[in-house]
Protein backbone atom coordinates (compact mmCIF):
# COMPACT_ATOMS: atom_id res chain seq x y z
CA UNK A 1 0.00 0.00 0.00
CA UNK A 2 3.26 2.40 1.01
CA UNK A 3 4.82 1.79 -2.20
CA UNK A 4 1.45 2.81 -4.61
CA UNK A 5 1.08 6.26 -2.36
CA UNK A 6 1.74 8.95 -5.49
CA UNK A 7 2.81 11.30 -3.08
CA UNK A 8 5.94 9.12 -2.20
CA UNK A 9 6.66 7.93 -5.51
CA UNK A 10 9.65 9.22 -7.08
CA UNK A 11 9.05 12.09 -9.65
CA UNK A 12 8.56 11.18 -12.81
CA UNK A 13 7.83 7.69 -11.44
CA UNK A 14 4.97 5.32 -11.73
CA UNK A 15 4.52 2.49 -9.52
CA UNK A 16 2.94 -1.05 -10.11
CA UNK A 17 3.82 -4.64 -9.90
CA UNK A 18 6.97 -5.04 -12.26
CA UNK A 19 8.58 -2.07 -11.05
CA UNK A 20 9.29 -4.17 -8.09
CA UNK A 21 8.67 -7.80 -9.22
CA UNK A 22 10.38 -8.95 -11.45
CA UNK A 23 12.39 -12.04 -13.08
CA UNK A 24 15.72 -11.78 -12.18
CA UNK A 25 17.27 -15.10 -11.53
CA UNK A 26 16.38 -18.57 -13.10
CA UNK A 27 15.86 -19.77 -9.47
CA UNK A 28 12.21 -17.82 -9.50
CA UNK A 29 9.94 -17.12 -12.23
CA UNK A 30 9.09 -13.41 -10.36
CA UNK A 31 11.26 -11.62 -7.21
CA UNK A 32 12.35 -8.63 -5.45
CA UNK A 33 15.49 -7.76 -6.07
CA UNK A 34 17.28 -6.22 -2.52
CA UNK A 35 19.31 -4.01 -4.88
CA UNK A 36 16.43 -2.44 -6.11
CA UNK A 37 15.23 -1.70 -2.41
CA UNK A 38 18.32 -0.34 -1.72
CA UNK A 39 18.22 2.30 -4.37
CA UNK A 40 15.22 3.90 -4.15
CA UNK A 41 15.39 4.05 0.11
CA UNK A 42 19.02 4.88 -0.31
CA UNK A 43 19.73 7.47 -2.85
CA UNK A 44 19.54 11.24 -1.62
CA UNK A 45 18.51 10.05 1.62
CA UNK A 46 19.89 10.83 4.85
CA UNK A 47 21.27 7.71 6.88
CA UNK A 48 17.77 6.57 9.02
CA UNK A 49 15.81 9.47 7.86
CA UNK A 50 12.47 9.52 6.30
CA UNK A 51 12.66 6.46 3.58
CA UNK A 52 15.65 5.22 4.47
CA UNK A 53 14.48 5.17 8.39
CA UNK A 54 16.14 1.56 9.64
CA UNK A 55 13.08 0.72 11.71
CA UNK A 56 10.85 0.80 8.20
CA UNK A 57 12.94 -3.11 7.69
CA UNK A 58 14.27 -3.51 10.74
CA UNK A 59 13.66 -4.38 14.79
CA UNK A 60 15.90 -1.56 16.48
CA UNK A 61 17.83 -3.70 19.52
CA UNK A 62 17.05 -3.04 22.70
CA UNK A 63 20.47 -4.98 23.91
CA UNK A 64 23.01 -3.25 25.60
CA UNK A 65 26.58 -1.97 23.60
CA UNK A 66 28.71 -2.50 26.52
CA UNK A 67 29.88 -5.76 27.22
CA UNK A 68 29.02 -5.31 31.11
CA UNK A 69 25.91 -4.76 30.83
CA UNK A 70 23.08 -7.86 30.82
CA UNK A 71 20.22 -7.26 29.05
CA UNK A 72 17.20 -6.43 31.60
CA UNK A 73 19.15 -6.07 34.51
CA UNK A 74 18.14 -3.15 36.67
CA UNK A 75 21.07 -0.37 36.48
CA UNK A 76 23.07 0.84 39.29
CA UNK A 77 23.63 4.40 40.96
CA UNK A 78 25.04 6.57 38.41
CA UNK A 79 25.54 4.53 36.03
CA UNK A 80 23.52 4.38 32.06
CA UNK A 81 22.81 1.56 30.16
CA UNK A 82 24.06 2.62 26.56
CA UNK A 83 21.37 1.35 23.69
CA UNK A 84 20.13 1.85 20.38
CA UNK A 85 17.23 3.39 21.95
CA UNK A 86 19.77 5.89 24.44
CA UNK A 87 21.60 6.43 21.31
CA UNK A 88 18.81 7.63 19.56
CA UNK A 89 17.56 9.95 22.21
CA UNK A 90 20.81 11.92 22.88
CA UNK A 91 21.02 12.38 18.95
CA UNK A 92 24.02 10.31 17.65
CA UNK A 93 24.65 10.15 14.58
CA UNK A 94 23.72 6.16 13.02
CA UNK A 95 26.55 6.85 10.85
CA UNK A 96 28.84 7.65 13.71
CA UNK A 97 28.96 3.19 13.65
CA UNK A 98 26.96 2.47 10.47
CA UNK A 99 28.15 4.71 8.17
CA UNK A 100 30.04 1.96 5.81
CA UNK A 101 26.66 -0.15 5.90
CA UNK A 102 25.82 2.06 2.84
CA UNK A 103 28.08 2.72 -0.15
CA UNK A 104 27.60 4.44 -3.43
CA UNK A 105 25.12 7.04 -4.60
CA UNK A 106 23.17 5.26 -7.32
CA UNK A 107 24.17 8.09 -9.77
CA UNK A 108 22.94 8.07 -13.34
CA UNK A 109 25.72 5.95 -15.55
CA UNK A 110 25.45 8.05 -18.70
CA UNK A 111 27.84 5.98 -20.74
CA UNK A 112 25.04 3.32 -20.14
CA UNK A 113 22.22 5.46 -22.44
CA UNK A 114 24.26 4.84 -25.48
CA UNK A 115 23.57 0.78 -25.17
CA UNK A 116 20.00 1.61 -26.13
CA UNK A 117 20.88 5.15 -28.13
CA UNK A 118 22.42 6.45 -30.89
CA UNK A 119 22.81 10.03 -30.68
CA UNK A 120 25.01 10.62 -27.51
CA UNK A 121 24.97 14.61 -27.15
CA UNK A 122 20.96 14.85 -27.91
CA UNK A 123 19.99 11.93 -25.59
CA UNK A 124 22.76 12.76 -22.50
CA UNK A 125 21.57 16.55 -22.59
CA UNK A 126 18.67 15.15 -20.73
CA UNK A 127 20.21 13.37 -18.55
CA UNK A 128 19.60 14.98 -15.38
CA UNK A 129 15.89 15.35 -16.51
CA UNK A 130 14.94 13.05 -13.69
CA UNK A 131 10.81 13.36 -14.59
CA UNK A 132 10.98 12.87 -18.11
CA UNK A 133 13.61 10.29 -17.45
CA UNK A 134 11.51 8.44 -15.06
CA UNK A 135 8.44 9.28 -17.20
CA UNK A 136 9.82 7.65 -20.39
CA UNK A 137 11.80 4.84 -19.16
CA UNK A 138 9.90 3.30 -16.33
CA UNK A 139 6.28 4.06 -16.77
CA UNK A 140 6.32 3.62 -20.18
CA UNK A 141 8.45 1.05 -21.13
CA UNK A 142 9.60 -0.79 -17.71
CA UNK A 143 12.88 -0.34 -17.75
CA UNK A 144 15.27 -1.85 -14.81
CA UNK A 145 16.56 0.86 -12.24
CA UNK A 146 19.58 -0.94 -13.21
CA UNK A 147 19.65 0.16 -16.88
CA UNK A 148 20.63 3.61 -15.66
CA UNK A 149 21.79 3.47 -11.80
CA UNK A 150 24.62 2.58 -10.16
CA UNK A 151 23.70 0.02 -7.33
CA UNK A 152 24.16 1.33 -3.94
CA UNK A 153 25.64 -1.17 -1.47
CA UNK A 154 23.58 -1.92 2.10
CA UNK A 155 26.16 -4.61 4.12
CA UNK A 156 28.11 -4.92 6.80
CA UNK A 157 31.24 -6.09 4.67
CA UNK A 158 33.10 -2.53 4.38
CA UNK A 159 35.96 -1.77 6.41
CA UNK A 160 34.13 0.99 8.87
CA UNK A 161 37.12 2.88 10.11
CA UNK A 162 38.34 3.24 6.16
CA UNK A 163 34.81 4.22 4.80
CA UNK A 164 35.42 7.46 7.30
CA UNK A 165 39.24 7.82 6.92
CA UNK A 166 38.86 7.94 3.34
CA UNK A 167 36.44 10.32 2.37
CA UNK A 168 37.90 14.04 3.29
CA UNK A 169 34.81 15.52 3.61
CA UNK A 170 33.38 13.26 6.54
CA UNK A 171 35.93 15.56 8.80
CA UNK A 172 36.59 18.06 6.56
CA UNK A 173 33.68 19.62 4.94
CA UNK A 174 34.18 21.93 1.95
CA UNK A 175 37.81 22.05 2.52
CA UNK A 176 40.26 24.01 0.98
CA UNK A 177 37.31 26.29 -0.13
CA UNK A 178 39.61 29.50 0.12
CA UNK A 179 42.02 28.22 -1.78
CA UNK A 180 39.37 27.60 -4.30
CA UNK A 181 37.75 30.80 -4.54
CA UNK A 182 41.38 32.50 -4.74
CA UNK A 183 42.29 29.98 -7.63
CA UNK A 184 38.99 30.89 -9.08
CA UNK A 185 39.35 34.28 -9.03
CA UNK A 186 35.55 35.09 -9.07
CA UNK A 187 33.85 38.30 -9.34
CA UNK A 188 32.89 40.16 -5.87
CA UNK A 189 31.02 43.36 -5.03
CA UNK A 190 33.79 46.08 -5.80
CA UNK A 191 36.20 43.16 -6.99
CA UNK A 192 36.57 42.52 -10.45
CA UNK A 193 37.16 38.73 -11.86
CA UNK A 194 41.15 37.92 -11.77
CA UNK A 195 41.61 34.39 -12.26
CA UNK A 196 44.94 32.45 -11.29
CA UNK A 197 47.59 32.82 -13.30
CA UNK A 198 47.72 29.40 -14.30
CA UNK A 199 43.85 28.95 -14.78
CA UNK A 200 44.13 29.20 -18.43
CA UNK A 201 45.68 26.05 -18.66
CA UNK A 202 44.14 24.06 -16.02
CA UNK A 203 46.71 23.89 -13.73
CA UNK A 204 45.55 22.49 -10.67
CA UNK A 205 46.81 21.62 -6.70
CA UNK A 206 48.99 18.85 -7.68
CA UNK A 207 51.13 21.07 -10.18
CA UNK A 208 52.29 22.83 -7.65
CA UNK A 209 52.02 20.93 -4.39
CA UNK A 210 54.79 18.76 -5.15
CA UNK A 211 57.20 18.39 -2.36
CA UNK A 212 56.51 15.89 0.69
CA UNK A 213 56.35 17.30 3.85
CA UNK A 214 55.79 15.09 7.15
CA UNK A 215 53.11 16.74 9.63
CA UNK A 216 52.06 15.06 12.71
CA UNK A 217 53.90 11.89 11.13
CA UNK A 218 51.80 11.98 8.16
CA UNK A 219 52.84 12.79 4.54
CA UNK A 220 51.71 15.75 2.80
CA UNK A 221 51.96 17.23 -0.19
CA UNK A 222 54.01 20.96 0.20
CA UNK A 223 53.49 23.44 -1.98
CA UNK A 224 57.32 24.88 -2.58
CA UNK A 225 58.70 27.64 -5.35
CA UNK A 226 60.50 24.56 -6.88
CA UNK A 227 57.57 23.65 -9.29
CA UNK A 228 58.04 27.46 -10.84
CA UNK A 229 61.12 26.69 -11.57
CA UNK A 230 60.65 23.65 -13.07
CA UNK A 231 58.63 24.42 -15.81
CA UNK A 232 59.82 28.25 -16.01
CA UNK A 233 63.29 29.54 -15.39
CA UNK A 234 65.07 29.07 -12.04
CA UNK A 235 64.77 32.71 -10.90
CA UNK A 236 61.29 31.68 -10.12
CA UNK A 237 61.99 30.06 -7.70
CA UNK A 238 61.52 33.19 -4.89
CA UNK A 239 58.63 33.98 -6.58
CA UNK A 240 56.46 32.19 -4.58
CA UNK A 241 58.28 33.24 -0.86
CA UNK A 242 58.11 37.32 -2.31
CA UNK A 243 54.20 36.21 -2.71
CA UNK A 244 53.52 35.33 0.58
CA UNK A 245 55.22 38.44 1.61
CA UNK A 246 53.70 40.91 -0.45
CA UNK A 247 49.89 39.57 0.18
CA UNK A 248 50.97 39.01 4.03
CA UNK A 249 52.08 42.45 4.79
CA UNK A 250 49.09 43.91 3.25
CA UNK A 251 46.82 42.09 4.94
CA UNK A 252 48.84 42.72 8.46
CA UNK A 253 48.08 46.79 7.38
CA UNK A 254 44.27 45.89 6.51
CA UNK A 255 43.88 44.55 10.07
CA UNK A 256 45.13 47.80 11.61
CA UNK A 257 42.42 49.51 9.40
CA UNK A 258 40.25 46.92 10.75
CA UNK A 259 40.60 47.64 14.32
CA UNK A 260 40.51 51.22 13.77
CA UNK A 261 36.97 50.57 12.34
CA UNK A 262 35.84 48.35 14.97
CA UNK A 263 37.44 50.97 17.34
CA UNK A 264 35.54 53.87 15.73
CA UNK A 265 32.12 52.05 15.72
CA UNK A 266 32.33 50.95 19.43
CA UNK A 267 33.08 54.52 20.54
CA UNK A 268 30.34 56.20 17.96
CA UNK A 269 27.48 53.57 19.52
CA UNK A 270 26.76 56.72 22.16
CA UNK A 271 25.57 58.99 19.27
CA UNK A 272 24.89 57.06 15.85
CA UNK A 273 21.81 55.93 15.05
CA UNK A 274 21.13 52.19 14.99
CA UNK A 275 20.65 51.93 11.11
CA UNK A 276 24.22 53.85 10.80
CA UNK A 277 25.26 51.04 13.58
CA UNK A 278 24.09 48.47 11.28
CA UNK A 279 25.47 49.82 7.70
CA UNK A 280 28.94 50.71 9.56
CA UNK A 281 28.41 46.91 10.45
CA UNK A 282 27.40 45.45 7.02
CA UNK A 283 30.53 47.67 5.97
CA UNK A 284 33.16 45.63 8.00
CA UNK A 285 31.18 41.97 7.40
CA UNK A 286 32.28 42.58 3.63
CA UNK A 287 35.77 43.83 4.19
CA UNK A 288 36.54 40.50 6.73
CA UNK A 289 34.72 38.44 3.70
CA UNK A 290 37.44 39.50 1.29
CA UNK A 291 39.82 39.69 4.11
CA UNK A 292 39.27 35.94 5.28
CA UNK A 293 39.89 34.74 1.44
CA UNK A 294 43.20 36.12 1.25
CA UNK A 295 44.26 35.33 5.40
CA UNK A 296 42.47 31.85 4.95
CA UNK A 297 43.21 30.48 1.93
CA UNK A 298 47.25 31.93 1.29
CA UNK A 299 47.37 35.12 -0.63
CA UNK A 300 50.36 33.07 -2.71
CA UNK A 301 47.38 31.01 -4.77
CA UNK A 302 46.30 34.00 -6.76
CA UNK A 303 48.39 37.24 -5.94
CA UNK A 304 46.91 40.13 -7.96
CA UNK A 305 43.07 38.56 -6.32
CA UNK A 306 44.55 39.13 -3.17
CA UNK A 307 45.67 42.32 -3.51
CA UNK A 308 42.93 43.48 -5.09
CA UNK A 309 40.47 41.54 -2.38
CA UNK A 310 42.69 43.31 0.55
CA UNK A 311 42.29 46.64 -1.34
CA UNK A 312 38.43 46.14 -1.04
CA UNK A 313 38.74 45.06 2.79
CA UNK A 314 40.43 48.44 3.53
CA UNK A 315 37.97 50.22 1.73
CA UNK A 316 34.98 48.94 3.49
CA UNK A 317 36.67 49.74 6.87
CA UNK A 318 37.26 53.12 5.75
CA UNK A 319 34.10 53.86 4.49
CA UNK A 320 33.06 51.89 7.99
CA UNK A 321 35.04 54.48 9.43
CA UNK A 322 34.19 58.06 7.41
CA UNK A 323 30.20 56.75 8.09
CA UNK A 324 30.86 57.81 11.24
CA UNK A 325 33.07 60.71 11.31
CA UNK A 326 30.84 62.18 9.25
CA UNK A 327 27.78 62.02 12.14
CA UNK A 328 30.18 63.32 14.25
CA UNK A 329 30.71 66.30 12.18
CA UNK A 330 27.51 67.09 11.91
CA UNK A 331 27.95 68.15 15.45
CA UNK A 332 24.96 68.68 18.07
CA UNK A 333 21.83 70.10 16.83
CA UNK A 334 19.40 72.28 19.82
CA UNK A 335 16.47 74.08 19.10
CA UNK A 336 18.14 77.46 20.78
CA UNK A 337 19.44 80.16 19.22
CA UNK A 338 21.18 83.74 20.48
CA UNK A 339 20.43 86.88 20.78
CA UNK A 340 22.82 89.55 22.36
CA UNK A 341 24.67 86.81 23.48
CA UNK A 342 22.02 85.45 25.52
CA UNK A 343 21.04 81.58 24.61
CA UNK A 344 17.27 81.28 24.01
CA UNK A 345 15.71 78.12 23.71
CA UNK A 346 11.96 76.99 22.43
CA UNK A 347 11.11 74.78 25.41
CA UNK A 348 11.81 73.31 28.58
CA UNK A 349 13.54 70.36 26.83
CA UNK A 350 15.64 72.64 24.32
CA UNK A 351 16.98 74.24 27.43
CA UNK A 352 17.74 70.91 28.94
CA UNK A 353 19.55 69.45 25.86
CA UNK A 354 21.53 72.60 25.74
CA UNK A 355 22.60 72.29 29.33
CA UNK A 356 23.79 68.53 28.49
CA UNK A 357 25.92 69.58 25.51
CA UNK A 358 26.99 72.44 27.59
CA UNK A 359 25.92 75.05 24.26
CA UNK A 360 26.40 79.01 25.13
CA UNK A 361 26.57 81.69 22.62
CA UNK A 362 29.95 82.44 20.61
CA UNK A 363 31.26 86.15 20.25
CA UNK A 364 29.33 86.19 16.49
CA UNK A 365 26.10 85.48 18.42
CA UNK A 366 26.32 81.94 16.96
CA UNK A 367 25.02 79.08 19.14
CA UNK A 368 28.32 76.35 20.14
CA UNK A 369 28.35 72.96 21.85
CA UNK A 370 30.78 71.00 23.27
CA UNK A 371 29.93 68.11 20.99
CA UNK A 372 30.48 70.82 17.74
CA UNK A 373 33.94 70.79 18.96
Amino acid sequence: KTHFDKTKSVEGQEIHCQTCHQHETKDKHFEVSRKKCFLCHFKNAELNKGRAKCSLCHEIPTKPLQRQKVEGAPEKEGEKTINHKSIEADGVKCASCHGHMIRGKGEVVQQMCLDCHDNEEAITKEASNKKLMHEKHVADQNASCFDCHAPIEHNKKADYIDTARLQCQTCHPDHHKYQRLLLEGAQRPGVPSIPALMAAVNTNCTACHIEEKIINGEKVANGTGKACAACHTPKHEGMVEEWKSSTASAAKEAKEIEKDAEAAIEAAKATATPEQIEEANKMMENGRGNLNIVEYGGGVHNKKYSVTLIDAAMTSFEDAIDLLAEEEEEGVEVDCECSDGKLDCADEDAKAEAKTYECACDDEDYVVCQGDE
